[in-house]
């Protein structure tokens, strides 16, 4: 298995109509980097070239995550999109290779701490063959009254994720 790294961005909550019912519904957009293998470099944000291959196939909850009732997220609507941002070069100075990255795909999961409520957690698998950045989107639409407790808002209170 390789390390993933989440880096995220602020979170956007907004309270909306739905088009069809136009009852207000509540939109979460989490949005951010994932570091597939090695963290990248902090002056230059550009990853090492570490070639090997590895396999990728992890859950990680969204630094970020609302905690949701489960059994007010029967409407839940989710939406999630990922794009490749940088393959690491290898030490010759040739691009990387990539290898292969299934859609990722979004669950839900009981707080790891015992709480209440579910959280946001993005799956990744496929196999790489170079360090890989893949920027995130997942967009939450759900009935505001599903939010047990908000998540983090402020990147520094954002706990540590490995």
């Amino acid at each position: 298995m390789t390390d993933v790294h989440l880096q995220p961005q602020p979170r956007i909550d907004v309270l909306v109509t739905d088009f069809e019912t136009e009852e207000r519904v509540l939109r979460t957009d989490y949005a951010g980097v994932a570091y597939l293998g090695d963290e990248p470099d902090e002056e230059t944000g550009l990853m090492g070239g570490a070639y090997a291959k590895r396999a990728v196939d992890t859950r990680l909850f969204l630094p970020d995550t609302h905690w949701y009732d489960a059994d007010q997220l029967e409407s839940v609507e989710v939406q999630v999109t990922a794009g490749v941002l940088q393959v690491a070069p290898t030490e010759r100075g040739t691009q990387g290779l990539l290898g292969g990255l299934s859609a990722p795909e979004v669950e839900f999961y009981e707080h790891p701490g015992d709480d209440e409520g579910v959280g946001v957690c993005l799956w990744i698998r496929g196999e790489i063959l170079s360090n890989v950045a893949l920027s995130y989107r997942v967009t939450l639409v759900c009935d505001p009254s599903a939010v047990q407790r908000k998540g983090a808002s402020e990147l520094e209170e954002l706990p540590a994720v490995s």
